[in-house]
């Protein structure tokens, strides 16, 4: 028995030998080589081009960090946030994700975001104005990416077809309304798609009758019946003279696909849009346009609201979140980077990179954009981000818009309907 047991303890000592030798060897091998890859997955909504443009960012990326692995996910307006949501509620969120104003406070809300503040991420080139967009609390949730604008964009040969210009100072919403009625009278094209359902857009129009989307607050809508009822009367009026498409065809155009708009097709003279998708438009038109300020810019009370285009935002449940910031540094602040992306997503947040943006490109709509742009800051100031459970109001706008324009609710109906559920939304949870 003892002999036995000798030997089985010499098997076992040898066996534990090796196992530290195999050990070291695996050590030696795991520092030669360097860390494991990790993998971390990268969220956007997209169209064609921003695919395209923002994947070449990510090979560029993968090229200077080879131990880092990022698997694109990217959609549309619409699909993203139901992606999203379902993805942050299971708590499988994208490592880094592109965010909008209109739901930074929602996932900062629910813990689904982290304070960027605590990250490696350099913002000395972003100015302290543009970086304040993305605080909540006191704390940067979300890194704009660029910031953007509202504007018209026109087709110039529409307008000289109709005898028309545009106003080149300061003009009102009835002015621009005859200005769509008398070029459709003229050309049988109407003025522009009905932009009713655009929130952004409301929110303008209230914010030229001194009025907000939203209560200071943020639990209650902000707008007063009368300017509701004036903006769903205003579409509507539009509808009936000809200056926007009948509400049949206004049904058949999602309006947040760029690609189906009827001004590519030459059926509207005008479209309203944030600055950084005007290239889009153009290429897609396949000849200049032109970029026009909204109606009663000039106000005393400075209507227009600078935006942040978009941000950068990590979740608060990544495993990887030195890799995660390697990201957004990369693609906020890598002056590579910002030729490629131009101003798809809005003028640059980096004020280097926007002069570069503007120094190198053979582009001559990036250098409208940036003389746009120009004059909106002349004019402008800047846009609160929204409030907690406003991401519905969006929807809840369709919706009403859709039973307008087909007349089941009188404008003041719609207006009613809309306090309503959007009431009832932002005191939810």
């Amino acid at each position: 028995m003892n002999r036995i047991k000798k030997q089985y303890l010499i098997f076992v000592s040898v066996i534990m030998s090796l196992g530290l030798i195999l050990a070291g060897c695996s050590n030696s091998s795991s520092e030669a080589s360097g860390d494991e890859a990790v993998n971390i997955k990268f969220s956007w909504w997209s169209n064609p081009h921003r695919t395209e443009i923002t994947k070449q960012a990510i090979e560029m990326f993968e090229e200077k960090y080879p131990d880092i692995d990022v698997t694109m996910e990217y959609y549309s307006w619409d699909s993203y946030w139901q992606k999203l949501a379902t993805e942050a509620a299971g708590g499988g969120a994208p490592d880094v994700m592109q965010m909008d104003g209109s739901r930074l406070k929602e996932y900062v809300s629910k813990e689904q975001l982290m304070d960027l503040a605590e990250t490696d991420i350099d913002i000395s080139g972003i100015p302290d104005n543009t970086v304040e967009l993305g605080k909540v609390d006191g704390k940067l949730y979300g890194l704009t990416t660029s910031v953007n604008a509202q504007l018209l964009i026109s087709n110039p040969d529409i307008l000289k077809k109709a005898g028309v210009s545009f106003p080149e100072e300061n003009y009102t919403w009835e002015d621009f309304a005859d200005l769509c009625v008398k070029i459709y009278e003229e050309t049988g094209v109407h003025g522009t798609p009905n932009e009713m359902e655009q929130p952004a857009f409301l929110d303008y129009f209230a914010r030229t009758k001194e009025e907000n989307l939203y209560a200071p607050n943020g639990s209650s809508v902000g707008l007063s019946k009368e300017t509701l009822t004036a903006w769903f009367q205003y579409w509507l009026d539009l509808q009936e003279k000809g200056g926007v498409p009948s509400a049949e065809d206004n049904a058949a155009y999602q309006h947040n696909d760029h690609s189906a708009s009827p001004f590519i097709e030459e059926k509207t003279a005008f479209n309203w849009l944030f600055l950084g998708t005007g290239g889009e438009f153009e290429k897609n038109l396949g000849k200049p346009i032109e970029r026009v300020l909204l109606p009663e810019w000039g106000n005393e009370n400075k209507p227009y609201p600078l935006h942040a285009a978009m941000f950068w935002t990590m979740s608060s449940k990544t495993e990887h979140p030195e890799a995660a910031a390697k990201l957004i540094n990369f693609l906020e602040n890598d002056p590579e980077v910002a030729k490629i992306f131009e101003n798809d997503r809005g003028i640059p947040a980096n004020s280097e990179n926007m002069k570069l943006v503007a120094e190198n490109t053979n582009d001559d709509t990036v250098q409208r954009q940036n003389e746009f742009m120009e004059k909106v800051e002349e004019v402008a100031t800047p846009n609160d981000l929204a409030p907690i459970n406003s991401s519905s109001t969006g929807d809840i706008l369709k919706n009403i818009a859709h039973e307008v324009t087909f007349k089941k609710l009188t404008p003041s109906e719609a207006a009613d309907k809309f306090i309503n559920e959007v009431n009832e939304a932002l005191s939810a949870g």
